[in-house]
C-alpha cells in the first residue's frame, strides 16, 4: 500500500555520478533504494536526474503492487503514467544506473511486468511493470465489456422470415431479367425474382428497363453470357421488442445473382439495446467498423449512444415492437414506402417536436426524421410549419421531399414545378451544395438552375454537383474579376462550363497571382497559428504560402484548386486547402485536401484529375484533421495588401 503522507517524508537521494555508458544512456541518471516503511511497508524509490546540471526528473515508488510517480518535489501532483513519457525525449534515451541499482528495482518489480520482459535498464524495468498494470486494468474491463456484449447479442432474434422478400419489393424495388442469346430470331428471359420464363423480341437488349410477364416487378435485362456476379446493396433498420425491450439494429443488405437466381446475405453494422432497470433506462450500443491493430470486430460504444445514419425500414413488425400509436402516428402506416431516413432521428423528434408528428401524418417522413436542419415556422398548418405556399403541399406529398430538397425549395424565388423537382432529385444536391446553391439562385429562376446543371452534369460522367458547381461558380468569379461581359447568355452559361473554365484559368491566373501572393504573405503567420507541421513515415502535411501554390497545385493535378473561390476561402479560414505529400517527395504535388475549418470536416481529397484518395491518405488526412481546432470568429488575422 501506497501512503502518500509517508511518501512525502522520503529525503531525495543523491544525484550519482556514473561513467558515461553509451548513446541513449548519457541524458538521463538514477539512483535507487528500497526502505521498509512503517505503514507502507517495503518501498521501492528511483529518483531520475538530469547528468547535465543534477536537477531531478521524477520519483518513483512502488511496494511491487502498484506505483506513483511525480515530476516536481515537494510533490506538486501525483501522476500515474508510464515513467518514460514524462521524460523530454522518451524514445531516444533511456537511464544510466548502476548495475545493482537496477538489480535492486527488478527484485521488487518482477512479479507483476510483462511476461516479455527483460532486463536492460532502469526505464525498461518500470515503465514495463506500468504496461503491465495497465494491460491487466485494460483486460479487465474489455472482459466485463464483452461478456456483456456476449449477453446483449444473444437477446437478439433471427432476421424475420421475410426479410429477403421485403426487401426485394421496399428496398430495391426491381430485378432483373436475365436474356438468352438470340435463337431463332428470338430471345429467352428468365426472371431473377420470381423465375418465370417467356419469350421476348431480338430486339431488346441488355440494360434497357423491362417488366417481368409473371410477377409484373419492374426490371432491367441482363445478359446471362455476361461474366461475373451481379451484385446490389442497401442497408435496413429493424426493430424488434425482446421480453418488453426494445432492440434496433441496422443491417447490410447484399443480394446477389449467381446466375438467374438472387441470393440474400445480412450483416448487422450497428445495433442500439433500449433496456429498462430498477434504477432506470440504459442505452446500449454495439457499432461494427475496422480500426488499426483490432481489424473489423464489433466495438461497443459510450452508453446513450444511438446511430443516426439513413438507411430502409423493416415495416411489417412495426405495430408488434411500438403498438398501434407511437406518439399519436400509425409508424407502419407512415413508413410504407417510404425512402431511406434516420429512424432514430424520426422516433426522438416524434417524441419531442410536435411538427413531427404534423409532417409524419401527412405523408412526410423523411422531412419528420430530418427537422433539426429546418426551421420551423409556429402554428399549425403546411404553410406555417415549413414556410412554403401550401400549393406544394400535394408534391412534398408525392415525392416525400427530404429537408435539404425542402431547403432548397424554399431558398427558390420562382415557383418549382413538379417537372423541375424530379430534375433536382436527379442531381442528387449533398448538404455541403446548399450555400452554393443558395447563392446561384438569386441570379437565376429555378427552372434555369436544374436544367443548365442537369445538361452540365450528364457531360461530366461520375461527377457529383459539387463539381459541376464550383466549375460554374468559379467560371463567374474570373470572369467577373476579369470584367468579361457577361450579359449575353451563351457567355453566362457556357455549353460546357469545364472548357469555358479550364480555357479562362490560365488568364485569370497570369493576371490574378502576383497581387494575391502579396495577400497571402499577409494572412499566413495568423491563418497557421496554432497548426503544427504533421507527418509519419509514408506522407506529410505541406501549407501552401502562396497565392501561386494553389494555381502550380491545381495545374499539376489537373483540378481547379487554383481557381479564386478556394483561395479567397482559405485566406479568410473557413475552408482551408492542405497539401498532402508523398514523405519521399514533399515537393511534388501528389493529393489535394479541402477542410471545413468551422466543423473540421474534409470536404474534398482528391488526386490526380479529380480521383479520390487511397484508404491510406484519408486516414492519413483525417488524423492531421484532429490536430486541429476549429476557426472562431474572434480569432480571424484581418488581411490586408500593402499599398
Amino acid at each position: 500500500m501506497l501512503i502518500k503522507k509517508e511518501l512525502d517524508q522520503i529525503v531525495v537521494q543523491k544525484c550519482p555520478d556514473l561513467p558515461k555508458k553509451g548513446k541513449g544512456y548519457d541524458k538521463y541518471v538514477a539512483a535507487v533504494q528500497v526502505l521498509k516503511l512503517k505503514k507502507s511497508g517495503k518501498m521501492l524509490i528511483i529518483d531520475v536526474f538530469k547528468r547535465k546540471d543534477s536537477t531531478l526528473q521524477l520519483r518513483f515508488f512502488s511496494d511491487g503492487v502498484s506505483f506513483l510517480v511525480c515530476k516536481e518535489w515537494p510533490v506538486g501532483k501525483w501522476e500515474k503514467r508510464l515513467p518514460g513519457n514524462l521524460l523530454d525525449n522518451l524514445y531516444a534515451d533511456n537511464i544510466n544506473a548502476a548495475e545493482n541499482d537496477v538489480k535492486k528495482a527488478h527484485e521488487i518489480l518482477k512479479s507483476r511486468q510483462k511476461s516479455w520482459h527483460h532486463m536492460s535498464g532502469i526505464k525498461n524495468e518500470m515503465d514495463s511493470f506500468v504496461s503491465a498494470i495497465y494491460e491487466r486494468k485494460q483486460e479487465k474491463a474489455m472482459d466485463s465489456k464483452y461478456s456483456k456484449m456476449e449477453s446483449h447479442f444473444g437477446m437478439f432474434p433471427a432476421y424475420p422470415d421475410d426479410l429477403a422478400e421485403y426487401c426485394e419489393i421496399n428496398v430495391f424495388g426491381y430485378t432483373y431479367i436475365f436474356l438468352s442469346k438470340i435463337q431463332n430470331g428470338a430471345r429467352e428471359a428468365v426472371c431473377g425474382h420470381c423465375g418465370h420464363k417467356f419469350p421476348v423480341s431480338k430486339d431488346i437488349k441488355p440494360g434497357q428497363d423491362g417488366i417481368c410477364q409473371g410477377c409484373n416487378m419492374n426490371a432491367r435485362y441482363r445478359a446471362t453470357w455476361t461474366s461475373g456476379r451481379s451484385e446490389d446493396k442497401g442497408k435496413i433498420c429493424i426493430a424488434h421488442k425482446v421480453q418488453d425491450q426494445l432492440l434496433i439494429r441496422w443491417t447490410n443488405i447484399i443480394r446477389a445473382f449467381d446466375g438467374v437466381k438472387h441470393r440474400y446475405h445480412f450483416y448487422d453494422y450497428y445495433r442500439n439495446l433500449y433496456l429498462h432497470f430498477p434504477k432506470g433506462p440504459t442505452i446500449y450500443a454495439y457499432d461494427y467498423k475496422s480500426m488499426i491493430g483490432w481489424g473489423e470486430r464489433w466495438f461497443r460504444q459510450k452508453n446513450g449512444n444511438t446511430h443516426y445514419g439513413k438507411s430502409f425500414v423493416y415495416t411489417n413488425n412495426l405495430k408488434e415492437v411500438f403498438g398501434d400509436n407511437y406518439y399519436h402516428v400509425d409508424l407502419e402506416a407512415g413508413l410504407k414506402n417510404s425512402s431511406k431516413l434516420s429512424f432514430s432521428s424520426l422516433l426522438n423528434n416524434l417524441k419531442n417536436i410536435p411538427a413531427a408528428e404534423y409532417l409524419f401524418k401527412m405523408g412526410m417522413s423523411a422531412l419528420a426524421a430530418g427537422m433539426a436542419k429546418i426551421e420551423f415556422g409556429k402554428g399549425a398548418g403546411f404553410m406555417e410549419v415549413l414556410g412554403v405556399s401550401k400549393q406544394y403541399l400535394p408534391l412534398y406529398q408525392k415525392y416525400n421531399v427530404s429537408p435539404l430538397e425542402h431547403m432548397v425549395l424554399k431558398a427558390s424565388k420562382t415557383w418549382v414545378s413538379e417537372s423541375s423537382f424530379e430534375k433536382l432529385r436527379l442531381l442528387a444536391p449533398e448538404y455541403v451544395d446548399f450555400e452554393d446553391i443558395v447563392d446561384i439562385l438569386k441570379t437565376m429562376s429555378f427552372e434555369r438552375f436544374v436544367n443548365y446543371f442537369s445538361r452540365q452534369k450528364a457531360l461530366i460522367e461520375k461527377k457529383k454537383l459539387q463539381y459541376v458547381i464550383t466549375l460554374y461558380k468559379d467560371y463567374v468569379s474570373m470572369s467577373e474579376s476579369l470584367k468579361v461581359d457577361m450579359s449575353r447568355k451563351s457567355i453566362r452559361f457556357p455549353r460546357n462550363i469545364k472548357e469555358a473554365h479550364d480555357l479562362l484559368l490560365p488568364r485569370f491566373n497570369q493576371v490574378k497571382h502576383q497581387v494575391d501572393d502579396k495577400k497571402f504573405k499577409q494572412a499566413v503567420k495568423g491563418l497557421y497559428s496554432g497548426m503544427k507541421e504533421y507527418a509519419n513515415e509514408d506522407y506529410c502535411i505541406v501549407f501552401p504560402a502562396l497565392r501561386s501554390d494553389l494555381i502550380t497545385e491545381g495545374q499539376a493535378l489537373n483540378h481547379c484548386v487554383g481557381a479564386d473561390r478556394y483561395y479567397q476561402n482559405h485566406i479568410a479560414g473557413t475552408r482551408m486547402i492542405f497539401f498532402v505529400r508523398q514523405a519521399r517527395d514533399p515537393e511534388k504535388p501528389f493529393i489535394t485536401s479541402e477542410i471545413d475549418m468551422k466543423e473540421l470536416k474534409i470536404l474534398q481529397l482528391y488526386g490526380f484529375g479529380d480521383r479520390p484518395a487511397p484508404p491510406e491518405v484519408r486516414k492519413f488526412a483525417n488524423e492531421f484533421l484532429r490536430t486541429l481546432k476549429p476557426i472562431r470568429e474572434e480569432n480571424r488575422v484581418p488581411v490586408t495588401v500593402p499599398a
